[in-house]
């Protein structure tokens, strides 16, 4: 008989079902990815509200970037000056930078969509890297070259500042692994605490002098002693009234043994804590109560443009998020450099700067609103700042002359794309 044949039979079911030994079937993956794809498309929604709501509080704020006269180089600038300001990205950024670092600390603690979704749909489409490009290249068309590169050097200093404040917040300014984080985030380590235990009592008062020095001395040298000597020292006045000995063990009691976890009633922190649906649940409720009004906002106020935006924002956002999954097989080829997130911010800077010349070919005023919320929605979405940091944060990609090379490429390409198609868009 051949090898074939001294094999075992399979069963019947086995002859026609995938096996599931390796990983997930195919179907299961195409659920999960839909079930991804869905997640990052509705909290984009999200952050394409906050951007838009803060540019709108925060329009007579320039943040320092506004130049609508004559630079420096005023006959080498273009003779149009058109107004520049930072109310379209700079607090946008530096909170989507902040907010991706707690996400980014706590994703194992996360339900795998709902820390994608926030991630790469919130946080993607809240911090904007075309509108950032495109006002510092306004700059260097007005003849503000200088101020252009103060602007470029600030907001990667705040973004970098915001995203490590983000870590430290989530870990409630403890260690890596805090303990006050748990799958309620921190309320039931909060609510199971436990009275603070009593101070001592008139009579256990600690006396004497020397007390806390020699038990801090006896600590550090662990060296026990005997019952005999605890008591000749007791006797002689240099522990105070409090201390007892324990006999048979030779150590004194103090009783203000309150440097543990036991004597402060605080549960031990599992190492894998997993957020409860529930609390999840409550994300979800919170993004489409804020979504919902946004969009009362704008109808009551008439802000057409506003509304427009959203229909845009989830196709940016899941672009994005598709190129971002090929960046890993990239990176080997690419000397660690993120192509694909290279590629999705010089696309959206491509898009800013195609509508920024369209729409003054615009035929009507639906058709210059619906051309601004491509530039806002769609190419606001596609490129991003908190994936950015994040990734010149991480140590995936490199050393520091490899982040320094990634940074200045994507600043390059920006102003290649930006530059040429300012320098001829009509006024």
């Amino acid at each position: 008989a051949s090898h074939r044949d001294l094999l075992p039979p399979l069963p019947p079911h086995a002859m026609f079902t995938t096996s599931t030994a390796d990983g997930p079937t195919r179907r299961h993956r195409i659920a999960s990815r839909a079930t991804t794809a869905a997640s990052v498309a509705f909290f984009s929604l999200l952050g394409m509200a906050l951007r838009v709501s803060i540019a709108r509080v925060s329009k007579d704020a320039s943040f320092g970037v506004e130049s609508t006269h004559a630079g420096a180089l005023e006959e080498a600038s273009h003779h149009c000056r058109s107004g520049t300001s930072g109310s379209g990205f700079f607090i946008q950024n530096a909170l989507g930078c902040m907010l991706v670092a707690m996400i980014a600390r706590h994703k194992r603690s996360m339900n795998e969509h709902l820390s994608t979704g926030l991630a790469s749909g919130l946080c993607g489409s809240l911090t904007t890297f075309a509108t950032w490009m495109g006002e510092t290249a306004s700059m260097c068309v007005n003849g503000h070259p200088f101020q252009a590169v103060v602007s470029v050097v600030s907001m990667l200093c705040v973004s970098l500042c915001c995203y490590r404040l983000g870590h430290y917040v989530a870990g409630c300014g403890m260690g890596d692994e805090p303990r006050c984080f748990d799958d309620l985030c921190g309320l039931r380590a909060l609510l199971a605490r436990g009275p603070a235990p009593a101070g001592p009592g008139p009579g256990e008062a600690v006396g004497g002098r020397g007390g806390g020095a020699k038990r801090s001395e006896a600590a550090s040298s662990q060296v026990a002693t005997s019952s005999e000597e605890a008591a000749s020292k007791v006797s002689e006045g240099d522990l105070g009234s409090s201390a007892e000995v324990v006999e048979g063990e030779g150590e004194l009691d103090w009783g203000l043994a309150i440097d543990s976890s036991e004597s402060w009633h605080e549960p031990e922190s599992p190492k894998d804590v997993k957020l409860s649906p529930v609390l999840e649940w409550c994300i979800v409720v919170l993004a489409l109560a804020l979504i919902a009004s946004y969009i009362g906002v704008c109808v009551a106020r008439e802000y057409s443009a506003g509304l427009l935006d959203l229909p845009f924002a989830p196709v940016g956002a899941l672009l994005r998020w598709y190129l971002s999954l090929y960046n890993a097989s990239a990176q080997k080829a690419c000397f660690g450099i993120p192509l694909f997130t290279l590629l999705a911010n010089t696309l959206g800077c491509a898009c800013n700067a195609a509508s920024a010349v369209l729409v003054h070919h615009a035929g009507s005023d639906i058709a210059a609103i619906t051309i601004a919320a491509v530039s806002t929605g769609f190419a606001g979405c596609l490129s991003t700042v908190s994936t950015l940091i994040s990734e010149l944060r991480s140590d995936s990609i490199g050393g520091l002359r490899v982040r320094a090379l990634y940074f200045l490429l994507s600043i390059g390409l920006a102003m290649a794309v930006f530059a040429p198609v300012l320098a001829v868009a009509p006024c």
